[in-house]
């Protein structure tokens, strides 16, 4: 059977395994499918639409090789889903805006401090919880490249006020978006009273978030993030 492109885009997320999408996608040129892709991003099922978060990254990535300006077009297409103007459902916006620089040194380089910016109060500060959620995420996975870069742009600061949050959502990304900073240089100052008060709530109410943790796609417990958290010598749990 020969499906249009948008359809084959739509199987191949609906039934490929994350480790295999790469691959599934490799007959398509990028900039053919791109807009699919992120069509996909309101998918009902979570695992397909974070499956169509890491295609994006992967996909703009490939873009920026052959033709950067279209990709910088893609993720200022992002940015204006999450203006207020737009009128868009951002939904996992956020978070394919920040794998795209994570797996694009280029556009890293030319938006990590727009990305951000939308935890930043001064800045482009979304302020609806659950888009929150997203953007923090993404700050947690450019942790894992970019440390040093956040810091200098005193993101972690911005995220830690966030561990106020009345989202228990935002609170539990918090503290895995901490695990992710460590080690904390000395002008970053937590409180551990805190983080571990706003984890036994978590654990008490048996918390869990469903997300890519830079390995594997599914859900991740509070019981889990305490253990992580107990892992890490720097905190003393």
């Amino acid at each position: 059977m020969v499906y249009s492109p948008k359809k084959a885009v739509l199987k191949i997320l609906e039934t490929e395994r994350l480790e295999s999408l790469e691959k599934a996608f490799k007959p398509y040129p990028p900039n053919k499918i791109i807009s699919y892709v992120i069509g996909a991003f309101l998918h009902p099922e979570k695992e397909v639409a974070w499956k169509a978060v890491l295609a994006f990254g992967k996909l703009t990535s490939q873009i920026a090789k052959q033709d950067l300006e279209r990709a910088r077009i893609l993720i200022r297409r992002l940015m204006w889903m999450l203006n207020e103007e737009s009128g868009s459902m951002p939904w996992k916006v956020p978070e394919a805006f920040a794998e795209a620089l994570y797996q694009c040194e280029i556009l890293k380089k030319e938006y990590l401090n727009i990305f951000c910016s939308y935890i930043w109060k001064e800045g482009n500060y979304l302020e609806f919880p659950l888009i929150q959620r997203e953007v923090i995420w993404g700050i947690a996975r450019l942790a894992s490249k970019y440390r040093e870069e956040l810091y200098q742009l005193k993101t972690p600061w911005y995220i830690y006020e966030h561990l106020d949050s009345p989202d228990e959502g935002v609170r539990f990304l918090v503290i895995w978006c901490l695990t992710k900073l460590v080690p904390f240089p000395s002008t970053f100052e937590v409180s551990e009273a805190k983080i571990r008060k706003v984890l036994k709530e978590l654990l008490q109410k048996k918390y869990q978030y469903f997300l890519f943790d830079g390995q594997k796609l599914g859900w991740k417990t509070s019981l889990e993030l305490a253990q992580e958290l107990r892992a890490i010598e720097f905190f003393n749990f």
